[in-house]
């Protein structure tokens, strides 16, 4: 058996650790990042390509279209984890798309290129007295996401408006209603149609819960948001996923996020579960 690990930040500890895991069985893994491959003479001989990072949304349009004929070659003779096409997919965006699909409860949301669509949506919002919260539809770690509740004017919103789409959108407006919640959320790491770990994520000085923007994480024992997490999992294309559910205060609960490169560091911190090694028993078994 041989394993390609594909990534272009190959620096993460969960990355290193599955590196580990997989020599440490003796299994034959080596490493390549996109600028070690040339096409169209590269002629991948691997059982399987574990993507651990978010190469086709980083970098410029020309990257990612190299980066993903690169993936879709080795397509053809390997195993790719995550598929290509859920890799492709991945985004806040297709997200809320599935959600719609499955009829499961999701946050007002507008996707727009239009900043006056997407300044009509929080103006309505706002002066219905609720919160509006911008994300960027790819980015992971909380990193841009941002309520706009200390907007003092429509002005001034506009101006935010068209702040944000140059610093942290790229050209697409996420926005959603801010959901009333206990004060927390629930990570559900699902790998194979299973989940393998929980954790409770709280932050008491930021509505943001990633433990990266400075939450803190503890064991959940309850399976309740298994299924769940389970099936949203399975709608969008993922065989490893983390799935970020928020319990309301009001109702039922909601999948805000289903995170293609899902960190784990906390959760393995937080559980004593070695995800990496769970991780390493499913990716040989699919081409065992």
């Amino acid at each position: 058996m041989r394993v390609l690990i594909f990534t272009d930040n190959p620096t993460t500890g969960e990355t290193g650790l599955v590196r580990k895991e997989f020599q440490d069985r003796g299994v034959d893994v080596d490493y390549k990042a996109p600028w070690d491959i040339a096409l169209p003479r590269f002629r991948p001989d691997y059982d399987l390509v574990y993507v651990p990072s978010n190469m086709l949304h980083r970098g410029s349009t020309f990257e990612m279209l190299h980066r993903l004929l690169i993936l879709r070659r080795m397509e053809e003779d390997a195993v790719v984890v995550n598929p290509v096409d859920s890799m492709l997919n991945y985004s806040k965006e297709h997200l809320s798309l599935q959600l719609g699909r499955l009829g499961l409860p999701h946050p007002e949301t507008v996707i727009t290129e239009n900043i006056e669509h997407a300044y009509e949506f929080a103006a309505r919002l706002l002066d219905e007295d609720r919160e509006v919260v911008l994300k960027p539809i790819c980015m992971a770690r909380g990193i841009g996401v941002m309520k706009l509740s200390r907007i003092r004017s429509r002005e001034d919103l506009m101006q935010f408006l068209v702040w944000y789409i140059r610093s942290y959108g790229e050209g697409v407006f996420y926005l959603q209603e801010y959901v009333p919640n206990p004060g927390y959320d629930v990570r559900c790491l699902v790998v194979g149609g299973e989940v393998v770990g929980r954790e409770k994520r709280s932050n008491p000085d930021d509505f943001r819960y990633n433990v990266a923007a400075g939450g803190a994480a503890s064991p959940f024992d309850d399976p309740v948001y298994d299924e769940l997490a389970v099936k949203v999992a399975d709608a969008v294309g993922l065989l490893i996923s983390g799935l970020d559910i928020l319990p309301r205060s009001d109702g039922e609960p909601m999948v805000l996020e289903a995170n293609c490169f899902p960190g784990y560091k906390a959760l393995m911190d937080t559980t004593g579960i070695q995800i990496h090694k769970l991780l390493v028993d499913y990716l040989i078994r699919l081409v065992a």
